[in-house]
């Protein structure tokens, strides 16, 4: 039919656009896993109490002092009630951290990480993923217009 404009919808675009909707709903369904305890640290939610650090990890290429690791450690609130064993602690420490030391923390209940109380936590940049994979999602939704299937008279 002349000027059908559904004639690029050959079956390789539609499968490509259906994995996109696919990758971009899964991108932005774990950016919003990610933002969500973020952003309650960022405003203050969640419990305070102290974070003890037992175990660098993924230090970057420097050597001390200019050296930056990330950290795993334990997680105990003010009041004695929440023991988190294991966790990260998100953003790292600045130069000359070691096994032992403690600092100020925040828990929102995210699955694996730990606020400093000291620093803002980075929500926006998951907010923006989450952001980029919902964009994903509805551009992929767009070419493929399921509802036009439903819509179009058949001739």
């Amino acid at each position: 039919m002349p000027g059908d404009p559904f004639k690029f919808r050959t079956p390789v675009v539609l499968v490509i656009t259906a994995i996109g909707v696919a990758f971009g709903a899964v991108m932005g369904i774990g950016g919003l896993v990610l933002t969500v305890p973020e952003w309650r640290a960022a405003h203050g939610a969640g419990r305070t109490g102290t974070f003890t650090l037992t175990e660098p990890m993924s230090c970057d290429r420097w050597q001390p002092p200019r050296q930056r690791c990330g950290w795993f450690g334990d997680f105990v609130s003010d009041d004695g009630k929440v023991v988190r064993q294991g966790m990260e602690l998100d953003g790292g420490l600045p130069p000359g951290a070691k096994v032992g030391d403690t600092l100020e923390a925040r828990d929102t209940g995210s699955l694996a990480q730990i606020y400093p109380l000291k620093a803002a936590p980075s929500w926006k940049g998951s907010a923006g993923f989450a952001a980029g994979g919902f964009g994903i999602c509805l551009v992929c939704l767009l070419v493929l217009q399921p509802w036009s299937r439903f819509g179009r008279s058949r001739r």
